[in-house]
């Protein structure tokens, strides 16, 4: 959606429940993206409608694909570069990176309170507890602030901040320029607080991290959510 809101592209939200993400996604032809041994197919995904009244929307899945999709058909200057030129592949670099070393590290302490009741639909939360017993076995008992995994999280966000630093100006990954890698962050942020809920003590204790950086940058990844092109 970031991607999406940067552009100024309006966009409507279909919401699908666990269970059917799968099904959903082999009936219309796309393609799987197995990021874990229990997963097959994920969203997001778009659908940009053909210009042609009687065509098959285009599908695209995985946020980076989508954006690399929406830089070629929407492209600058009329629409914003979600990649400054020349970035593309270091972008895909950083972001893998960032979400494979640092962003997922803090997922163990916030997988289990997406399966609390109310948070999902029925169906879907039942799915969710089912496809992951094996992985629920393997969260360390303790993930609390505090903890020996909050220590290791934090060195993990603190050495990829180091690596920010060396830009020595700008809140974004690039410096000045806001672009992909910071949708990235920005959504791991987001889903956390999404996730957590309530006082967010652990999206609170992440603000204040590193001088105060994820902060900074959520601040601006907010001011795109406000300025949503999300067609109700």
């Amino acid at each position: 959606r970031l991607t999406l809101n940067y552009k100024q592209l309006p966009y409507r939200v279909e919401y699908v429940s666990y269970p059917d993400i799968a099904p959903k996604l082999k009936e219309l032809g796309v393609r799987t993206t197995n990021p874990a041994p229990f997963i097959a197919y994920t969203l997001p995904m778009i659908a940009d409608p053909s210009t042609n009244p009687n065509g098959k929307p285009t599908y695209v899945v995985e946020s980076f694909d989508i954006a690399v999709y929406l830089d070629k058909t929407y492209p600058a200057p009329k629409y914003p570069a979600v990649f400054p030129l020349g970035t593309r592949a270091i972008q895909k670099i950083t972001s893998d990176l960032f979400m494979n070393e640092v962003g997922y590290v803090i997922l163990p302490a916030l997988a289990l309170l997406t399966a609390r009741p109310g948070f999902l639909d029925e169906r879907g939360r039942e799915y969710f507890l089912k496809t992951r017993e094996e992985y629920f076995k393997r969260i360390p008992v303790d993930t609390s602030i505090g903890s020996k995994f909050w220590g290791d999280a934090h060195e993990k966000w603190s050495w990829f901040s180091e690596i920010l630093d060396l830009n020595e100006e700008g809140p974004f990954v690039t410096g000045k320029q806001i672009s992909f890698t910071d949708f990235a962050i920005g959504g791991v942020i987001s889903w956390a607080r999404r996730v957590e809920g309530g006082d967010m003590r652990i999206w609170k204790a992440i603000s204040e991290w590193q001088g105060g950086r994820w902060a900074r940058l959520w601040d601006e990844i907010e001011k795109l959510e406000k300025d949503s092109t999300e067609v109700i």
